[in-house]
């Protein structure tokens, strides 16, 4: 499983996009498997995400609503439920479910000199011991989070620094390769996550792949949704850089696929490429993410077994992170350890029929991703996708509807649109149901630090209080 950071679908050719870029290798995967065109990130920040797909439950139910929160440990994972089957279970680079060096920087903002002197009194803060904190892997390659992909460095079992041996990308892939080649040979089976920091900020020449700025037009395509004097559009180099580091992506997958068929792995090997989330790049005036707009909830979401899932099919089921953990322990035939918020999609991927799938929720808890706060630069909101809509609620109460079908590119706002009201008020009731179903009370993101200690330990979630 290849969860790499802030790709957007409209990259890849086989979405029937490719902008700017060619992506030969993703496009091939989807040749061969089952690509979901409404796979989302329904919480696009990335310390959510991977606790969505860790545990197959919504922030609400986990406590992880925001980064640098040390996810809490007596919770089922995916991991642990592969490794308690037999499988070996491996993760190779970034992390992100762990505090970190966020450890003791308070909660609703940086403590004057807190994280300076945190870092200087755990030069490892990077690492994670083994045992119940890395949720159910054996094998470790990984940090919590950095931002040198030149110089990228990690961690296995002991606190000692390690630097990957090139571009943390291709490191990775290759680690990953060669735990596969490792654990063929032994003849068990294996559940790995290879996980790309890149394409992500910062996005300037010296952290991207060398030789692939080169690659990349110096002209370049925007989506008509980016204003032409947004500073990302008047001054692309950061728009190219990203180009470069997920061209590079590209190139690793097709390493992987021809590893697997020299290795004689692709037939019996599921293949899943999917992202935590998408980044605007200037659309609707915005970068980064955290917003309830296609630009970062769309994601791509992949999946390949041979002479298992039919080759070369599409389909328009949404797909979130928590349906993860159900659909693998049933695509592998293994009963999953916990409830979970997510769907067993594992009978349309073998194409036993369709599932019947009418919305789902999303959400952005906090406004902003390191810290409890409210109505600051990415304030709170929830919404309900279907396949054709998406509605979003404020925290102010402002709201949103868009036709994703007829205006992908979400410039019209449908709610004072009086041929929508039905949609509307349809969508308002669903929205307040799925609400309830999560333990969901909507609040203002300082709400949230109540849920953890002063160590970002989480103490509570929509449920109730937990042990940390």
């Amino acid at each position: 499983m290849v969860v790499v950071d802030q790709y957007r679908p409209d990259l890849i050719g086989a979405y029937g996009d490719g902008l700017n870029i060619s992506t030969p290798n993703i496009d091939r995967l989807a040749s061969e498997g089952l690509t979901f065109n409404n796979a989302l990130s329904i919480c696009p920040l990335c310390t959510p995400y991977r606790a969505m797909v860790m545990s197959g439950r919504y922030g609400s139910h986990t406590g992880s609503v925001i980064n640098f929160t040390q996810f809490n440990p007596r919770q089922p994972t995916i991991a642990r439920a592969f490794r308690d089957a037999g499988y070996m279970t491996g993760i190779i680079g970034k992390w992100h479910l762990a505090a970190g060096y966020l450890k003791e920087a308070g909660k609703f903002k940086p403590a004057p000199g807190s994280i300076e002197t945190y870092r200087e009194k755990h030069p490892n803060f990077d690492f994670v011991p083994p045992g119940p904190e890395r949720l159910g892997f054996e094998f470790w390659a990984a940090y919590n989070f950095h931002a040198d992909f030149r110089h990228a460095q990690y961690y296995r079992d002991k606190p000692e620094k390690l630097i990957m041996d090139g571009y943390e990308t291709d490191a990775e892939f290759n680690m990953g390769m060669e735990f596969m080649r490792e654990h063929q040979k032994d003849h068990q089976p294996f559940f790995l996550m290879i996980t790309p920091h890149p394409p992500h900020p910062p996005f300037q020449p010296d952290h991207c792949p060398p030789g692939y700025l080169e690659k990349i037009p110096e002209k370049l395509v925007w989506s008509p949704n980016v204003p032409k004097d947004h500073p990302r559009r008047k001054n692309p180099l950061q728009m190219r850089c990203y180009l470069a580091m997920a061209k590079n992506f590209d190139d690793n997958v097709g390493r992987l696929l021809d590893f697997l068929d020299q290795s004689q792995l692709a037939a019996n090997t599921i293949v899943i490429v999917t992202s935590d989330h998408g980044e605007m790049h200037g659309s609707h005036g915005r970068t980064d993410k955290m917003v309830p707009y296609a630009e970062a909830v769309r994601i791509p979401m992949i999946i390949r077994w041979p002479g298992h899932i039919e080759a070369g099919r599409h389909t328009d089921t949404l797909q979130t992170p928590v349906d993860h953990f159900p659909t693998l322990c049933a695509l592998a035939g293994i009963t999953p350890t916990a409830t979970t918020d997510g769907m067993d999609l594992s009978s349309e991927i073998l194409g036993h029929g369709k599932i019947e799938r009418d919305a789902v929720l999303m959400m952005n808890y906090s406004s902003h991703w390191d810290y409890f706060q409210t109505g600051t630069n990415w304030p709170e909101w929830r919404g309900v996708k279907t396949k054709r809509y998406t509605y979003v609620k404020w925290l102010t109460g402002k709201e949103e509807l868009y036709d994703d079908q007829l205006d992908p590119y979400q410039m019209r706002n449908l709610v004072e649109s009086a041929a929508h009201q039905t949609e509307l008020d349809e969508l308002r009731s669903r929205l307040k149901k799925m609400l309830r179903a999560a333990d969901d009370e909507f609040l203002p993101g300082t709400s949230y630090a109540n849920w953890f200690d002063d160590e970002r330990n989480i103490i509570g979630t929509g449920l109730g209080p937990v042990q940390p």
